[in-house]
């Protein structure tokens, strides 16, 4: 039973998740010769202030994403 884990940013929809979900199971289906309901995938959404590469936060560095998917600016104004 393939258990497959993603972390990934807050911030998409549930259609994008769904269809992630569909691609990534066909595929595993196909490459290990297993059925479709023994497939797991776990999602981890991070929000922007949990994920951080060279110091600064995913917030930071490409502004937050609002509610509705939209990146808002960063109200941090730090150089």
């Amino acid at each position: 039973m393939p258990i497959i884990e993603i972390h990934m940013l807050e911030g998409r929809t549930v259609q994008q998740k769904r269809a992630m979900v569909s691609g990534i199971t066909e595929a595993v289906t196909f490459a290990l010769g297993v059925r479709a309901d023994q497939v797991r995938i776990l999602i981890d959404e991070l929000a922007t202030e949990h994920f951080a590469v060279d110091g600064k936060t995913a917030g930071e560095s490409r502004g937050t994403r609002r509610s509705n998917g939209e990146l808002a600016a960063s109200t941090d104004n730090r150089p």
